[in-house]
């Protein structure tokens, strides 16, 4: 039976964010992308969370290099939006 627990909310959230972030990251626009890089920045918090409580700690090693890269795409993706952005007079 399910059980309504911060845990299992937290897996919820995660997996939940986690397709809604890959979905708009597989978008041909750039601005929908950059979305998509905001959902997996927010996939961090219950993440986090969810490592802490199974005790995988090693995996928190990785996160600092998975938010630069984040960053990174974000930026590259606002940067391409913005010249591809055509102003209609």
């Amino acid at each position: 039976m399910f059980e309504l627990s911060l845990f299992n909310v937290a897996q919820f959230t995660d997996q939940g964010l986690s397709i809604l972030g890959t979905f708009l990251l597989t978008s041909i626009s750039a601005k929908t992308r950059m979305y998509g890089f905001v959902v997996f920045l927010l996939v961090n918090i219950p993440g986090i969370y969810l490592l802490i409580v199974t005790e995988l700690w090693w995996i928190l090693a990785v996160t600092p290099l998975w938010l630069y890269l984040n960053y990174r795409g974000y930026i590259n993706n606002y940067r391409e939006y913005r010249s591809t952005k055509v102003t209609v007079t």
